[in-house]
């Protein structure tokens, strides 16, 4: 009586096991930097859009004539901007027309990975992937803890008023 082999040795299976854990090995490194890449680059992206979408809201209000004219306004992404869901992202763009050089966007945007404090996009231009600070609330908390704050950072040493987009004094 001849027998049929109708299965795999347990060294066939042992190989296979090896093999593709060898691939994984390889691989999830890989996987895990394009996964971090395209963070970096959704952060980017977001910052990029609030700053527009903060310069045409300025624009809008300077026209209608609630924000304009001299002064410091601070625009909040969840309440100013119209984002009816930001996620993990949260911040403020600092628009300071009480330059004489010109109006100053000054972008203060994190979530759970990354932030942009302070950076004031009209001098430095947009940020970028290499501009991204890792975030930890400890280290950055003093650039979100108000709008008020922000609007302080964004003028050192002067005692300014700060304003919402609609005139109103912020106060803490």
């Amino acid at each position: 009586m001849k027998k049929n082999k109708n299965g795999f040795t347990l060294v066939e299976l042992l190989v296979v096991i090896v093999v593709l854990a060898l691939i994984m090995i390889i691989t999830i490194p890989a996987v895990l930097d394009i996964m971090e890449d395209a963070r970096k680059n959704s952060f980017v992206l977001y910052c990029q859009k609030v700053v527009k979408d903060t310069q045409t809201q300025y624009v809008y209000d300077s026209n209608i004539g609630n924000a304009g004219g001299a002064g410091i306004y601070v625009y909040d992404i969840t309440s100013d901007l119209g984002y009816s869901s930001t996620g993990n992202y949260r911040g403020y763009v600092v628009v300071d027309a009480s330059s004489t050089t010109g109006t100053k966007y000054i972008l203060n945007l994190y979530d759970n990975n990354y932030a942009i404090p302070n950076w004031n996009v009209s001098e430095k231009g947009d940020p970028t992937v290499s501009n991204l600070q890792n975030y930890t609330g400890e280290v950055y908390s003093q650039y979100f803890k108000s709008p008020v704050t922000a609007c302080r950072n964004a003028k050192p040493g002067a005692s300014v008023q700060c304003q919402n987009r609609n005139g109103y004094i912020i106060s803490n």
